[in-house]
């Protein structure tokens, strides 16, 4: 088999869309000899924000000493971003052999359940057979959608880490953020430990009905563990970050930590990581302490592309992956807080599922213009829904049909001292990286003539 061939195999399964069961994934697992038992794991859930913490936590997992497998979605480039590690993306060689195996156990369970398997299915099941013939001691695994019916969620965590819980995906999960909570504390697995970032009481008391009924543990941020303070940090010649103190597990003081990602909710991220990490060793190591200094280290090196990512200057281009309100509140916050510019100008895609009114709503009241265009992706708002939505909002807007076009406008719009932010989802940001990487090529092709 070719890698082509897996990757048209797999997008044959996009179509099927979300299909709550875990019967299917369990049926062609069980056919692999449930790979999926073979390493420890930590699950991450949460409206926004798993992405960030995943990462982090599987970075500083790393740099204590384990082989961390990492397994994150949706991708921007390719396929095989999902499935990481120790920082390493699986090999086109290594992916394809696994397909190339999985699938006649993927035909036989269809055939066998008389329903096929989802494309996000299908690549859980090739990354738990990877982590497993790579021999990962742990494995950090990002919930898709959810938790309850996502296929990540036949895993028996120790630790499981809930970032938060806001409106997206309603028609999957529930119309109330109550709907959403309880499918997010289907992860809570018994004598578990749960990490959580949110501040509703009323979602609190969600998932501590579901932590006393299996025997866990529910840690809460601002109670078991909180921000000691969080500190601008600028250096001449290098991308800003923020420096950050947290108290975590007994007390313990992690101070000075250098982070990348930007925004207070980054912060709290990264606070929620640092304390899912301390909470699996403590589980699974007892008397092993998380070193401060590794945890320094770990939380410096990282980087989430598509989050408020750093892509360009003159204008000063961001990219962000925000695609709900609450996500955009917290965009438009980072940035009036974090950069300096004349003009900010938004890029602009959303897809079809999504609440668009409220996110153009959001970033009108903040940004000078809106150029509203369209990604790749067949779920993609038309640019012309957006500009009809922009006009019934009163928000100043631009029609570019055409990405590149949208890009180029807005960054002429924008002049050498605006920002320009792409946003709206993270199909956006990969049509901008496209784009990117396309304006660079020409630009090496002008400068060898």
């Amino acid at each position: 088999m070719r890698y082509s061939h897996a990757v048209d195999y797999l997008d044959s399964k996009v179509v099927l869309g979300v299909k709550p069961s875990l019967r299917r994934i369990l049926r062609v697992l069980d056919m692999l000899g449930n790979p999926q038992h073979s390493f420890e794991s930590i699950q991450v859930t949460g409206t926004n924000g798993k992405t960030s913490v995943s990462n982090m936590i599987s970075t500083i997992l790393k740099e204590e000493g384990f082989l961390v497998g990492l397994y994150t979605s949706p991708h921007l480039e390719t396929v095989r971003e999902r499935i990481v590690v120790n920082g390493q993306i699986i090999s086109v060689d290594a992916f394809t052999s696994i397909m190339e195996r999985l699938i006649p156990f993927v035909e036989r369970a269809e055939q066998e359940l008389g329903e096929e398997l989802t494309y996000f299915e299908v690549v859980t099941a090739v990354g738990f057979e990877f982590f497993k013939e790579a021999g990962i001691d742990v494995g950090v695994l990002e919930v898709g959608m959810g938790g309850r019916w996502d296929a990540t969620n036949v895993v028996n965590s120790r630790v499981g880490v809930i970032t938060n819980v806001g409106m997206d995906h309603v028609k999957e999960l529930g119309p109330t953020k109550a709907h959403i909570a309880k499918e997010k504390a289907g992860i809570i697995k018994s004598g578990s430990v749960v990490v959580t970032a949110e501040a509703s009481k009323e979602i609190l008391e969600i998932f501590f009905s579901e932590c006393q009924k299996k025997n866990a543990s529910l840690r809460v941020f601002g109670r078991d563990f909180k921000l000691d303070y969080i500190l601008p940090y600028r250096v001449r010649g290098e991308a800003p970050a923020q420096l950050i103190s947290m108290i975590g597990l007994d007390n313990r003081c992690y101070s000075d930590m250098k982070i990348h990602l930007l925004g207070k909710h980054q912060a709290v991220n990264a606070a929620c990581a640092v304390y899912a990490a301390q909470c699996f060793m403590e589980i699974s190591h007892p008397g092993r302490v998380l070193d401060v200094q590794t945890v320094r280290s770990a939380l410096a090196s990282v980087k989430v592309p598509g989050r408020l990512e750093i892509a360009g200057e003159m204008p000063l281009l961001l990219l962000d992956g925000a695609h709900n309100p609450d996500g955009i509140s917290k965009l438009v916050s980072s940035i009036i807080s974090e950069f300096e510019y004349k003009r900010l100008i938004f890029v602009v895609s959303i897809l079809e599922d999504k609440d668009a009114p409220t996110i153009l709503k959001i970033l009108g009241s903040a940004g000078d213009l809106i150029v509203c265009t369209q990604n790749r992706s067949s779920r993609s708002i038309p640019a012309g829904e957006l500009t009809r939505l922009c006009e019934a909002l009163g928000v100043k807007h631009e029609l570019r049909k055409d990405f590149s076009e949208a890009m180029n406008y807005a960054t002429e719009i924008a002049g050498p001292l605006g920002l320009v932010c792409v946003t709206g989802s993270l199909y956006t940001v990969s049509e901008a990286r496209i784009f990117l990487k396309q304006q660079n090529a020409s630009t090496e092709i002008r400068q060898d003539r």
